[in-house]
């Protein structure tokens, strides 16, 4: 046995002080003067022998209570009970979680900054010849190299807060990788952080015997937080002068009901729609707000609440996108739009100044074009080869809308070869073509995709007649939105990706049914056309959206996509991918905040784009000490230690985890025995 504070044991000669009072405690005794002494010589021989015995006892009693309490304060442990490994061999891995909410307040500063400062402590106090990895985070690769102490000093007080979450378990797979990487027979993990429920889920975790863990578990003393969760637009396509409805979503996770947070929208700097709404505790509540865009290009808009000291999660950044015209663009199987079917979507769209309409022959299609489309319709007799369906899918999944109006019969049922990527693709597949007359029975009012083309529909309402249709057998992914009186389908939708695509059973053409001469077929088409074309995002989410679409900015093989950030005066250069005609943006590091941040080509400035946090950062739930122990246990982890929020602000916490041990318990344990039984004895011993 050892001591951590072998001088404390100088305090020993404090033994002397019990026993010289012992020796030389004289009392002043009354004389009583008594007429038969011969009685009183017995009572006081028996009297002497029990108080020397009484006393004694005391003494040893008190000698004990100083001793144990001495050798307590001296911090007595096994050499053999070691935290850790203390040699060359052993890695120690330092992880402080520097996510957003670390940085709430502890007592007297954030926890990122407890944990820091902490940490330094703990490895001033280690073998210089230790090596040490610094593990966060936003997982800076100069810091994942085997250091020495005062290289890992540096990086410690360097360590920038406010990074993206982490999950445990990316962390520890870290840990291993380096450890064999480097190859370091084991390694000791300390991991600072507030261990929140979401980091901690386990879905590949490799459990690294030679890895030991000491957890520091972390507690705010604000836990309390009102946050954005999320914001979208009611029509997802914005016009100028048009108005539109933002809603949001504000999340209450405190055990009081809310009154009339005050909710603000703001587009360029400039509050242009204000509410308040009442969230009751532990839920949730939708509010919307109206606005007006009145110029074209990119808006930088902004929802915000008020909530201290949480604040991160206050504000939602969102970009409005206001398109001069809408692309519609219709391939058909002729150079020229003279079927009765373009004219109907010409007579339409040519003289609307909101649609940009155009028709393509399925011989020369310009993929340009098309990449720039929010609406794209396949002609009836149109037949597309497997790659330029395969465009047309992924133009889908992008936010377009696909509608693929059917051929007018003879073929449709019988190849196999017609569009049948698509049909595929879809679950579909035409079995029938059917020539009886019959009308549209069913229109299904309730789907999102009517919520403002009908107020409420007639029960009496004159539909459009159906002469000839093909019959479809549908797959469960694909909605039955229109249907026909014998219960075939009439305008089929299916949710793909970011957008739609819809499958007409008839063509245009008078011949097989008259929708292009009814009241219904005006909203039908712009409703397709007004949802089509989401391809730019509202928003990005750091941490989580690592590819941006660019299929919107025309590239030469040599041109250079930067995005910049004139709040923090930062710009990074991702990678440009073109995968299957569509081009992308790599990000291979996260950035460093949220906000707007503009996209360059070379030096000319493209669009801009709004960066969020991650909320589930937001969510204020944190495993305790005992689910923590119990994780690690539950996974197979060699677990040495967890030690709570003032074992690891106490001073001399960096001496207990080297040094483990319980044995200074043992000794204050007999100490408080000893002094109970000295106050047993002078209470009750008469």
């Amino acid at each position: 046995m050892e001591f951590l504070y072998p001088n404390m044991l100088y305090a020993l000669f404090a033994l002397i002080i019990p026993i010289i009072i012992h020796l030389f405690n004289f009392r002043r005794h009354k004389t009583v003067y008594f007429s038969n002494t011969s009685i009183l010589k017995t009572i006081e021989q028996e009297n002497r022998k029990t108080k020397k015995i009484k006393e004694l006892l005391v003494l040893l009693s008190r000698l004990l209570f100083l001793t144990a309490l001495v050798i307590a304060f001296a911090f007595p442990y096994k050499k053999d009970n070691n935290t850790i490994n203390n040699n060359v061999d052993n890695l120690i891995a330092v992880y402080i979680d520097n996510s957003m909410s670390m940085q709430s307040h502890s007592a007297e500063k954030t926890l990122f900054e407890d944990s820091r400062t902490s940490a330094m402590k703990l490895v001033e106090s280690l073998d210089q010849a230790q090596k040490y990895i610094l593990l966060s985070n936003d997982r800076n690769p100069i810091n994942e190299y085997p250091m020495n102490k005062d290289e890992m000093l540096i990086s410690l007080n360097e360590m920038k807060p406010e990074s993206v979450s982490a999950s445990f378990e990316d962390i520890y797979n870290s840990l291993s990788f380096i450890r064999k990487k480097n190859d370091f027979n084991s390694a000791t993990l300390f991991a600072f952080s507030d261990f929140q429920n979401n980091a901690m889920s386990i879905d590949d975790l490799n459990v690294d015997t030679t890895i030991q863990v000491v957890a520091f578990p972390l507690k705010s003393d604000f836990q309390n937080n009102i946050y954005i969760d999320s914001v979208w637009l009611q029509s997802p396509v914005l016009q100028k002068n048009m108005a539109n409805e933002l809603n949001a979503r504000i999340v209450n996770e405190t055990p009081n009901d809310i009154k009339g947070l005050p909710v603000n929208f703001s587009i360029d700097e400039n509050i242009v729609a204000y509410t308040t709404c009442d969230i009751k505790a532990d839920s949730h509540a939708d509010v919307n707000m109206q606005f007006v865009v009145e110029d074209e290009g990119d808006s930088k808009a902004k929802v915000s609440i008020n909530d201290t000291p949480i604040t991160f999660d206050d504000e939602y950044n969102l970009v409005l996108k206001v398109r001069p015209v809408i692309n519609v663009i219709e391939i058909s199987s002729a150079a020229s739009s003279q079927q009765p079917m373009a004219n109907s979507l010409s007579l339409l769209f040519d003289g609307d100044a909101l649609i940009n309409y155009q028709s393509m022959s399925q011989y020369n299609i310009d993929k340009n074009v098309l990449d720039n489309a929010q609406m794209i319709v396949v002609n009836e007799n149109a037949t597309l080869n497997t790659t330029t369906q395969q465009s047309l899918i992924e133009f889908a999944e992008q936010g377009g809308t696909l509608l693929m109006i059917e051929s007018q019969g003879n073929r449709a049922a019988e190849s196999q070869g017609y569009n049948s990527s698509i049909y595929n693709y879809l679950g579909i597949k035409p079995i029938a073509f059917d020539e009886n007359e019959t009308k549209i029975d069913y229109i299904a009012q309730r789907n999102p995709f009517f919520d403002d083309i009908f107020i409420k529909l007639p029960d009496n309402a004159d539909l459009p007649k159906v002469k000839k249709h093909t019959r479809f057998r549908l797959s469960e992914k694909v909605q039955n939105i229109i249907s026909l009186q014998n219960g075939d389908s009439f305008l089929m939708m299916s949710d793909v990706g970011k957008g739609k695509i819809f499958v007409m059973s008839t063509s245009l053409n008078e011949e097989n049914s008259d929708l292009a001469n009814h009241a219904l077929f005006v909203p039908l088409m712009y409703k397709m056309a007004l949802i089509g074309g989401n391809v730019f995002d509202l928003y990005y989410t750091l941490g989580k959206d690592k590819i941006m679409n660019i299929n919107d900015v025309s590239l030469n093989v040599d041109d250079r996509i930067s995005l910049k950030s004139k709040d923090t005066m930062y710009e990074i250069f991702p990678v440009i991918e073109n995968r299957n005609g569509v081009k992308y943006l790599y990000f291979y590091e996260d950035l460093p905040s949220s906000g707007f941040y503009d996209v360059y080509k070379n030096e000319d400035y493209v669009k801009t784009v709004a960066w969020n946090d991650d909320r589930s950062e937001s969510r204020m739930t944190f495993f305790s000490e005992e689910k923590l122990t119990e994780y690690f246990k539950n996974n197979n982890m060699n677990l040495l230690a967890t030690l709570d929020y003032e074992e690891m602000n106490n001073g001399d916490v960096v001496e207990t985890i080297v040094n483990q041990s319980s044995l200074w318990k043992i000794f204050a344990i007999i100490a408080l025995i000893a002094m109970l039984t000295e106050i047993l004895i002078l209470r009750f011993w008469k």
